[in-house]
């Protein structure tokens, strides 16, 4: 009786959805390809989906994921790309007027606070800007990647871009809250910044987040919330962890992320999110 409830519980998830930084990579970044691959085997068993939903975009992704990049689908730049069998299927970008004015504000600091304009052609950042938080959570070759990916201009232009995903920039932790709430204060609802840990800040239109991604992935496959099983760390997975059926903060989580999940996973440093799984498949719990 106990095995049959495991399996039904089992069987009532039809999707996990994790984030990256923070949950399912270890604190330098990178996956353990072999035993990741494991649990998508028998995810694929069990007909489940295996969603990464990041504030990264779909570079970075592709290399840390090697070949297991087709075998997941990715909802990036914290929802506003979709990409199923690795091929683009939706991307929502902001308004010129909106661009034009963040450009405006950040104009002068875009150096100092490490500013990134995430687009369709890329990503973006002004020519001199150093990262200086990367070797918190990076190894020193995938610094280097990201430099080599990333297109260094003299002024931004929003014709470079071919339409904006989201914006970034590096405060540190200290001045993190502090310009959260300026930002959040200065554009009135329009786009709104929520930290993703490490002392970053994401600028995302309003109402475009991971769990909106996952939603429209959801009217694709014809599947419910609380058929979802999300892990993640940070404020950026806040909507994500409160859509989903079971949802996991990790050990390692802020505390306002802590109060919205059903459930706490070991932390990242002990590879949680591949426990939980592993546990999961195996028992049913």
């Amino acid at each position: 009786m106990v095995a049959m409830e495991s399996e039904k519980k089992k069987m009532d998830i039809r999707v996990i959805a994790t984030d990256m930084d923070g949950t399912l990579l270890d604190p330098k970044g990178q996956l353990d390809l072999p035993r990741l691959e494991k649990i998508l085997d028998k995810l694929d068993q069990c007909d489940i989906r295996f969603v990464i939903a990041t504030g990264n975009e779909v570079h970075r992704m592709r290399q840390l994921l090697g070949h297991l990049a087709e075998r997941v689908v990715l909802v990036v730049a914290n929802g506003a790309r979709i990409f199923e069998n690795n091929e683009l299927i939706q991307a929502q970008t902001w308004d010129d007027a909106m661009v034009d004015r963040a450009l405006a504000h950040f104009k002068g600091s875009e150096c100092q606070d490490q500013f990134v304009v995430t687009a369709m052609n890329g990503g973006f950042v002004k020519e001199g800007t150093v990262f200086t938080e990367l070797d918190k959570f990076m190894t020193p070759e995938m610094i280097e990647q990201l430099y080599q990916l990333m297109q260094f201009v003299d002024e931004f232009d929003s014709n470079l871009f071919g339409g904006v995903l989201k914006m970034s920039m590096v405060v540190g932790e200290e001045r993190s809250e502090s310009v959260l709430q300026e930002i959040n204060d200065l554009f009135d609802g329009h786009v709104r910044a929520v930290s993703s840990g490490y002392g970053c800040i994401d600028i995302l239109q309003d109402g475009i987040h991971k769990a909106w991604g996952l939603v429209e992935l959801l009217k694709r496959w014809n599947l419910k919330p609380e058929q979802i099983m999300a892990f993640g760390d940070s404020e950026n997975d806040i909507e994500m962890l409160e859509l989903a059926g079971i949802s996991y903060a990790m050990e390692n989580a802020e505390e306002a992320v802590k109060r919205v999940a059903t459930k706490v996973a070991p932390a990242n440093s002990k590879a949680g999110v591949y426990q939980v799984l592993e546990n999961w498949l195996e028992r049913g719990e």
